[in-house]
């Protein structure tokens, strides 16, 4: 315990304050404006910098907003700015491009494979089936894509003229012409030499159609049963001239085809270099054609911001 001394009592001196003014140092005026300057310099070059980072930020989003910058974007394309254009998009191979040909059947009025109709069709063309809804059913018993199909089905109709599943707008496009392209690929290591296919209840929409130009095989033909109305796929088909009814349909040579032959790389391939009377060739995929005839029309082959989907719209609209 402490006990002050008698000399410390004597002068009236108290310890414990003592103790204070020891423990707890001064702190002048002039001290404490240095230290408020420092914490302000601070203050500043934190504000700074995050302003420098705001408008760094804005800047960049202005330059995304295509609505506020469409003069830095070209509208349209030359003939010649196009082709560049496809050669650097069209760099990888197509499933099918050693000159097999495809006819797409997306209205079966509930015909299969083993059907007459199915059968007659066969045999005219000489061609290996494929029918996406028995693909679609494989998947779902636990396929490859069985949970993303399970977890976006919405409805299956057994009695539908064609395509019998629905989706939800979640499903990714692109699905159906991949499963398309995986089969063609087993049915091509089984037998090198098939030179054509039949696909049934394909495409079942446009985007289909167009992915499936663009990644399996630009030699295709949509084939119709009977006159099809409302039917986005039919009309799609319809505007570059790329449909046959099944009853016109005339019996062709079988197609094979040398599994020795070298794939014909992209840039090969018609890029609508021709002349002003020359129209593409019934195997040129459909975007070709429809460029051919807005350029016809004296319409820009592509306006900015334009799908193929986009393109052959217009050109329906302007018929």
């Amino acid at each position: 315990m402490f006990r002050p001394s008698l000399r410390q009592a004597h002068l009236g001196l108290n310890p414990c304050k003592l103790l204070a003014r020891v423990a707890v140092p001064v702190r002048h005026a002039s001290q404490r404006r240095n230290v408020d300057k420092i914490e302000w310099k601070w203050f500043l070059l934190v504000a700074a910098f995050g302003t420098m980072v705001y408008v760094n930020v804005m800047q960049r989003i202005q330059e995304q907003d295509h609505s506020k910058n469409l003069e830095k974007y070209k509208k349209t394309f030359t003939e010649d700015e196009w082709n560049k254009y496809i050669s650097e998009i069209q760099k990888k191979h197509l499933t099918l491009e050693k000159g097999e040909e495809c006819y797409l059947l997306p209205v079966t009025n509930g015909n299969s494979k083993d059907s007459k109709v199915v059968k007659q069709i066969v045999e005219k063309l000489g061609a290996k089936v494929i029918d996406l809804n028995e693909l679609v059913e494989r998947q779902l018993e636990g396929g490859k894509y069985h949970i993303l199909l399970k977890e976006n089905l919405e409805t299956h109709d057994p009695k539908a003229n064609g395509f019998a599943y629905s989706f939800t707008y979640r499903l990714k496009p692109g699905i159906f012409t991949q499963l398309v392209s995986d089969e063609i690929k087993k049915e091509k290591d089984a037998d090198p030499g098939a030179g054509r296919f039949l696909l049934l209840n394909y495409p079942p929409n446009i985007k289909e159609a167009i992915k499936f130009e663009q990644n399996v095989c630009s030699r295709d033909t949509l084939l119709v049963l009977k006159d099809e109305e409302d039917n986005n796929v039919v009309e799609y088909f319809e505007t570059v001239d790329k449909i046959k009814h099944v009853k016109d349909l005339p019996k062709l040579d079988p197609l094979e085809i040398s599994h020795v032959a070298k794939p014909a790389p992209l840039l090969e391939t018609p890029q609508l270099k021709m002349l002003a009377d020359t129209q593409p060739s019934q195997d040129a995929p459909a975007i070709e054609k429809a460029q051919w005839q807005l350029r016809q029309l004296g319409q820009p082959i592509r306006q900015y911001g334009e799908s193929d989907e986009d393109v052959i719209t217009r050109l329906k609209s302007l018929k």
